[in-house]
Formats: structure tokens, sequence, C-alpha cells
């Protein structure tokens, strides 16, 4: 279905372009919709009604959105309904207003998807917020409505519905000081215009067909829910309990060495490499049974989904026996160091996975997953299964408890990737193979170094290795080709491409994650959000200080006159409520701990002031600190759309939080 929608898409869109180009002069529609915009805009001067429009308007299409996939039991019709709907604006609005409707439309259309479980009472309520805060808004600010102005007209119906399709467009048109927003002109080229007309149509590409393409996939974008990469567990059938018994007795056999760790691989690395260094026929024979075992094509089937395809390779397994832990100066130590074991991060809709599954009773060292949070010390059967070039991980040993026996383990690789994505999972294939090939040299290498040269040599295997994982820890490898791909567009097209592409990120993920919950990466849901909130919060600041100094052409000092005394408590005390409600909480428990099931506690287990005397603290003070900032004239003319649109994302989540709103009801996540 999902690649059906997103061929559709093309389709559509590529449908259009041919279609358009047989026609002469498309700013007729594009008049009209000038016209139209100038009478809307006689009900809609207040901005204070213009600000209510974009929060009750939305939320009334979405209830409508919702309740078409309710019936409908699928979003097919939402989701191609959408799409029609874009590209039928593509010769009526401007450009800018196309692309704000269009990705709102997308967003909309996404966003049904995920509440169309709720009940019909709720969705009439969620209607009636919509449609009566409309009219409250109108009523509050004195304004009439535009629908009152045509409602006693003989074609009203007709009016009517040429006011609901372009509701959305006349909404983000009113957003703009009358005439800035019509960026078109009549004598245009009509070739040229369509060119940027159909280029304005990529945010609905982005938040609809890429949307789906990368859900399922190795990446996806910061603002989508993120699920543990972390599989585990047991192999309980006979046959499989006794290969790996058979496989320990084998290794046991051979002596591995007490100084450092020990290998057999699965297959020869190269030519020159030892018979003794490989599996004999017997014990490879059983670790081909296993690496094959429906339990481990059933975990992964069950993760990923019953068509994609999974390969093993062959040429990286191995039996690994753990050498003792003093191991300092050697490249052994990477194993006890928080590291991601391969580089090829960026190939995407493919994954290889690497499997730790234990041959003894090992109690001593533990794996642990410190991204997700999550641990396992591998016994007899246990399998720990992650991603080879993305998931940080490191083995610890319990110093209270000694293994009375060494440690184990085969290490056992697959390579996933959808049936339509195969050229990258045989690119990802083929990579991990060479990469484990030569990393395999390089640390048999420096697993003992002598002399000065391999000593640097094996330094340099450990500090790579934690440069990698800071990197990955605390600013995440997608977030950072993101960022970068961000930065070329916007350097290239526009500054505001990185602002739009960077302020939002987190309010989304903040409703992704508590509407989803089950099997998060909890600690990189805290690291992605931590990450943009930071730079959404640097760049209000920034163009805060830009728009009150003129550009940066005035001294600071500026400030003091154009922030008033009612501003500056805005923000200041805003923020610091903010502050001192995180204090309460506690980092985790304001990260939704409580709701995921990380935090041991009730809902509402903190009483001190704010909690019982605001509701929502946490987020009420953030929406009075930006609406401080919002009161600086020069700020507001010089980004009028900037905090309305951070405050509208936190009162939905707001409303969220407020009716807990999420997918299962009866869900229960295990805290690790």
């Amino acid at each position: 279905m999902k690649l059906i929608f997103f061929l559709a898409t093309v389709v559509a869109c590529s449908g259009y372009l041919v279609y358009a180009l047989t026609e002469v002069q498309p700013t007729a529609a594009l008049a009209h919709f000038t016209e139209l915009s100038a009478k809307f805009r006689k009900f809609h001067q207040d901005p204070t009604n213009v600000f209510l429009h974009l929060l009750t308007t939305p939320l009334g299409i979405l209830s409508v959105l919702s309740l078409v996939n309710k019936v409908s039991k699928g979003s097919g019709i939402v989701m191609l309904t959408t799409v029609v709907y874009c590209i039928s604006l593509v010769d009526k609005v401007p450009e800018n207003i196309l692309a704000q409707t269009s990705l709102m439309a997308g967003a909309l259309a996404v966003a049904s998807t995920l509440v169309q479980h709720l009940g019909w009472m709720m969705h009439l309520a969620i209607f009636l917020v919509g449609y009566v805060g409309q009219e409250a808004a109108h009523y509050f600010t004195g304004e009439a409505t535009f629908q009152s102005s045509y409602q006693q007209q003989s074609d009203f119906l007709s009016l009517l519905s040429e006011h609901t399709y372009y509701l959305l467009p006349l909404v983000f048109d009113s957003t703009y000081p009358e005439g800035s927003g019509q960026l078109a002109s009549a004598e245009a080229e009509w070739v040229s215009l369509l060119a940027s007309r159909v280029y304005h149509l990529l945010p609905l590409v982005v938040v609809l067909a890429m949307h789906f393409v990368s859900k399922d996939g190795a990446l996806t974008f910061p603002w989508q829910f993120q699920r543990s990469r972390v599989i585990m567990v047991k192999l309980t059938e006979p046959q499989d309990v006794a290969d790996l018994a058979a496989i320990r007795s084998w290794a046991m056999s051979k002596g591995p060495s007490k100084a450092t760790s020990t290998h057999w691989w699965y297959q020869a690395p190269a030519p020159t490499t030892p018979k003794e260094n490989c599996l004999e026929p017997e014990p490879k024979a059983a670790f081909h049974r296993i690496a094959t075992c429906d339990t481990i094509n059933n975990a992964f089937r069950n993760r990923f989904g019953a068509n994609w395809c999974i390969d093993v390779i062959w040429g990286m397994n191995e039996v690994y026996v753990s050498s003792p832990p003093t191991v300092k100066n050697t490249s052994d130590e990477v194993f006890y160091t928080r590291h991601i074991d391969g580089p090829y991060y960026f190939v995407p809709f493919a994954s290889c996975f690497r499997m730790i599954i234990g041959l003894d009773e090992n109690e001593a060292i533990t794996t642990k997953f410190p991204m997700v949070p999550c641990e396992n010390a591998a016994k007899t059967g246990d399998v720990l299964a992650f991603d080879f070039h993305r998931e940080v991980h490191y083995i610890q040993k319990n110093p209270d408890i000694e293994n009375k026996d060494f440690r184990i383990v085969l290490k056992v690789h697959h390579c996933f990737y959808p049936a339509w994505a195969a050229p990258f999972g045989k690119l990802l294939h083929y990579l991990s193979f060479r990469y484990n090939k030569a990393f395999r040299s390089l640390f048999l290498y420096t697993i003992n170094p002598d002399g000065a040269w391999n000593k640097f040599v094996a330094w340099n295997v450990v500090f790579w290795t934690k440069v990698v994982n800071w990197s990955e820890e605390n600013i995440g490898y997608s977030n950072i080709g993101y960022l970068v791909c961000l930065g070329l567009a916007a350097a290239v097209v526009d500054w505001r491409i990185f602002l739009v592409g960077t302020s939002f990120v987190h309010y989304i993920r903040y409703i992704n994650t508590y509407y989803h919950r089950e099997g998060v990466a909890y600690n990189v849901f805290k690291r992605d959000v931590f990450l943009f909130k930071i730079l959404a919060v640097s760049q209000l600041v920034l163009h805060y200080f830009y728009a009150a100094t003129s550009g940066f052409t005035q001294p600071v000092s500026v400030l003091g006159e154009q922030v008033g005394p009612v501003d500056l408590a805005m923000v200041l005390g805003g923020y610091g409520l903010s502050i001192y409600t995180t204090y309460q909480l506690g980092v985790d428990g304001t990260y939704f701990g409580i709701e995921l099931g990380f935090v041991k506690a009730q809902k509402n287990y903190v009483q001190k002031f704010p909690y019982g005397v605001i509701p929502h603290p946490m987020i009420l003070s953030q929406c009075v600190a930006l609406c401080g900032l919002y009161k600086n004239a020069l700020f507001r003319a010089h980004l009028p759309w900037l905090v309305p649109i951070h405050v509208c994302l936190y009162l939905i989540h707001m409303v969220q939080e407020h009716f807990d709103i999420y997918k299962s009801k009866g869900l229960k996540t295990k805290a690790v």
C-alpha cells in the first residue's frame, strides 16, 4: 500500500505537469484568489483572531479526515485526496501559500491516521472545538465572520464550497501583511511560474511520500517515532539447544587463550588463514542450523515485516571467546568501550544486524545498550540482536561475580531489507563483509601490541572508537545527515529552509513518541529532542536580536529601549518557571519517563508548586515566554509566523497530554 501510494503521488504530479503544459495562461485563477483573499482579510484583521484560526482550522479539518479514515477503515482515501487537493492548488495560489498549505495538509493527513481510533464522541468534540472555536475567535475579537457576508445570497452553497476549498490557503495568506503574500505577477513567464509552483509542492512530497518510505527503513527523519532496534529472544527448541552445546564443547576442546580473546571463523577470512582458526565441519553445520533457525527468522520478521528479505552474511560469522578484562592498551579494549561496530550508517533502507548468542551460564559479563537503555548477560540460548552500523553498545564485567569458565558466544550476522530495496541490501551486505574483513586484520594486528608503533595503532583504534561513539550518543548520525542536507538547501535556496526544518521537530517528536510509546529507544528520543529544542530556542534568540538591532547594525544596548518590563517578565518568568518545573519532575519525568515506563512513579507524583496550581505548567510557561518574545514589534514584523507555530504545536501536544491520547490504552512498557 505504501509503495502504491508513493507511485500514485509521482504519477499524479507527473500527470498534472503534462496537463499544465497545454495551458496558456495560469494566472486567471491566481487573480481570483487575490480577489477572494482581499474579501477574507476584511473579516480577519485582528492578529488574535488570525492566530486562533491557525489553531482551530487545522483541528476541524483533522477531525473530518480522521472520521473518513474511521469509516473507510484505512487511510488511502484521505492520502490520495490530500495529494489531489494540493496539486489542484498549483495554479491558484501564490508559491509561499502553496508550500504552507501542502505542508499542513500533508501533516494533517498523517496525523489523521494516528487519531482515527478515537471514539465517535471524541471526533465530534474535536470538530466542535475547531468550528465553535472559530466562531468564538470572531466573537471575542469583535469581527464578523466571512460566511456572514454571503450567507443571504442565492448562490450561498456555491460560495460556501469555494470558501471551504480555499480555507487553509486563506488562513495562511491572512498571516502576511496585505499584498506581501502575492508573489506572482501577471507578467511572469507561465512556464517558470509553473516550475516554481511544482517546486513548492516539495513539502507535500517530503511529508507524505518519504514518511512512508522511511518509517520502516533503517534511517528515519528526526520527527519520527524511533523504536529500539535491539531484539532479544531465547533459543529453546531441542535441536537449537543441542547445537549450542556441541559448539561450546568443541571450542573448549581447542584450549582457548587466557590472555586475549580467541576467534574461530565460519569462513576463512583469507586464503592464508590457518585451518585451525576456522570451524571444523561438525560445529560449522551446527552453526549453520542456528543462524537459519525459525526462532531467529521469526524474531526479525515480527520486527521488520513478513515480506522483508533476510540474508546471512556468512563471511562475518565467528565463535568468540572473551578474554579477561585486563586489556588496557590493546584493541581488545574496544569491546569494553562504548562503540558502534561498523561505519556504514548512511546506507538507507537496509540494516546489518549482529547477534550475540550465549553458549554458557555467563553472569559476569553483560552487554549494554545505553541508547535504549537495556542490557543482558547472554546465557545459554539468549540471543541479543542489534544494528551493526548504528547501535551503541559495550560489554561490562561485574566486579562482584566471576564466571567459573570461559564466556563463549556466537557472533551471527544478517542483512535485512524490503524486496524493493534489494540494491541497497546487497550493497550493505558487501560493504559490511569487506569492512569486517579489513577490521579483523587490524584487530589481530593490535590485539597484543609490541613496540611503539603497534601500541600507537592500538591506541588509535580505541581513540577513534570513542570519537565515533561520542558523536552518535550526543548528536546522532541521522541528525547530522539531516542538518547537513538542510544547511545545503538553505545555502542554495533560502535560509528559512533551515529555520523551518529545525524549529518544530521536537514538538512533532513529542507527539509521535507520546502516542506510539511501545518499544521506544528512550535515550535516542531524549538526545534528539534536546538537540532540536536547543536549535529552536537558539534561533528564536538569534532572530530576536537580529530584528531588534536592525540586522545587527545597532548596538545591543538598544534592547533596553525596545524591551518593556512586561516583555521581560513574560520571557524570564516563563522560562524560569519551565526550568523550575523540570527540576521538580527531573529530566526523565519531564520527557515522558512515567508514560514510557522508565520512571516508576504515578503520573501526578509531584504536587508542589506549580503543580496543583497551574495546569500543564511546563507547556504554558513556555508559551508565555514565547508570547513575551512576540510582543516585540520588530521581531513580529521580521518573522510573523514563527512564534504562532511554536505556540500552536505546544498547545496541540498539551491537548494530547491532557486527554492522554496514545495508541493503546492497555499499553505496558517494561522499565529497564
